[in-house]
């Protein structure tokens, strides 16, 4: 009993708005988390492994396009505008805003337009597979519409709004999809799928910015915002987006296509969903921990930085470890809930766990660094993570398929939270795992 109430001692103002704030985000997070796991099993339901495969492919391209044309202003918009609310500068929250969106909404249009025109090569000569340029094609718009909302998602979580982030990023298009996908499935097969996530994250993107224009209604006008001071926070942070976001989430599943089957490419993406799900509360906690980072790091509150981090590093992991043991011991039988093919899945899956669980006791590592203006410390841990992808997937996706590109997913995750671990030690002279 002592333990416990030096335990809970230990939580200042600042740990308890971030436990008032996940507890909103956690059930969002759940309720969003809930309607993407029944969209990933009615995908595999209706279309099979292959068809799911064809679909997680188009998925994997276009996701891919949209990290790179936002150019690396997730983090940058985050940070900027938690700052400037912190200082009640709305001139500079808006100015922010409009110019990151600006150039974002420019750079992912035109993205979306070169995979629309290059869908058949890309099918043709990157996976061999002809029938996946239906989808991709549908899919391509999602690029424009997927940036617009993960955009508006960041900037709303600089307000703290936090509820109206989490149901734009993760909450509407899930709900969306879930209720157009049939017939689209029915009349268009994998296609249905994939124009299902264009409009889905389309409707996300407009209620994303209909919230946005009523948090900051009558806050001022707009002062213009110095592109280069935004690129000079975005630059280092868009090759960590590339990498954190687009090549190692995807990269395994995108060269598992170019060497394997569909098929395998189908239960490969399903698994790497449920996998995710051992990150759960980690996420989030992240969504609202991060401008709390920011805020504190410009009163220059360190001390409360690494407090804050390991309390929830810890009170995560012990949430996970039941779903953990879940996935490791009975992973057959998750899979299997895709569909009988889905089942050969289980093993994949208990690695991609072991990487996710390795991510989640490590914290919130990357956001601490990014959000304390060590950007670059991010995109060295990233580029580690990176090359350790690339040598482990040459050498076992086309050897081992499946399981090798299980496992070089779970490496890659493992390296990159080590080494995040180790640069906010050097940095900042915190620990955040350990005691509390």
């Amino acid at each position: 009993m002592n333990k416990l109430k030096q335990f809970f001692g230990k939580f200042d103002a600042h740990t308890i708005e971030v436990f008032r704030g996940s507890g909103v985000a956690l059930v969002l997070r759940a309720v969003g988390a809930g309607l993407a796991f029944l969209l990933n099993i009615v995908i595999g339901r209706l279309l099979g492994a292959e068809g799911a495969g064809l679909y997680f492919l188009a998925l994997s391209v276009t996701s891919i396009m949209a990290v790179i044309a936002k150019l690396g202003l997730d983090n940058t918009l985050l940070r900027f505008i938690a700052s400037g609310r912190a200082h009640n500068d709305w001139g500079q929250v808006k100015g922010v805003f409009n110019t990151g969106m600006r150039i974002a909404g420019i750079t992912s249009f035109a993205a979306a337009g070169v995979i629309l025109l290059m869908a058949p090569w890309i099918a043709d000569s990157v996976f061999s597979e002809p029938d996946l340029t239906a989808p991709l094609r549908w899919m391509s718009v999602g690029i424009f519409s997927f940036a617009m909302m993960t955009l508006l998602a960041e900037s709303l979580k600089g307000l703290k709004r936090i509820r109206d982030a989490m149901l734009v990023s993760g909450v509407i298009y899930p709900a969306v999809a879930l209720v157009i996908i049939w017939p689209l499935v029915g009349i268009i097969g994998a296609s249905g799928a994939a124009l299902a996530y264009a409009f889905g994250t389309g409707v996300g993107a407009v209620i994303g910015l209909l919230m946005w224009k009523r948090a900051t209604r009558m806050k001022g006008s707009a002062t213009e915002f110095d592109k280069s001071v935004l690129w000079a926070s975005a630059r280092p942070l868009w090759l960590m987006s590339i990498i954190n976001r687009a090549v190692l989430p995807w990269a395994p599943l995108f060269l598992l296509g170019v060497w394997s089957t569909a098929e395998d490419v189908g239960i490969f993406g399903a698994a790497t969903r449920v996998a995710l799900l051992v990150s759960f509360f980690l996420m989030a906690v992240n969504t609202v921990i991060a401008p709390k980072f920011a805020e504190l790091y410009a009163v220059d509150d360190i001390e409360a930085i690494g407090r804050l981090s390991r309390i929830f590093a810890l009170l995560t992991t012990v949430a996970t470890g039941p779903l953990f043991l879940l996935l490791i011991l009975e992973g057959d039988t998750v899979m299997g809930l895709f569909g009988p093919e889905f089942s050969k899945g289980g093993a994949a899956l208990a690695i991609l766990a072991i990487g996710q669980i390795v991510n989640t006791a490590s914290g919130s590592v990357a956001y601490l660094l990014m959000m304390t203006g060590n950007e670059k410390d991010v995109m060295i841990a990233s580029v580690y993570s990176v090359l350790t992808l690339v040598f482990a997937g040459m050498f076992l996706i086309p050897q081992m398929g499946l399981m090798g590109a299980a496992i070089t997913a779970a490496i890659s995750v493992v390296v990159m939270n080590v080494v995040g671990v180790i640069y906010v030690r050097l940095r900042m002279g915190v620990w955040v795992v350990g005691k509390i």
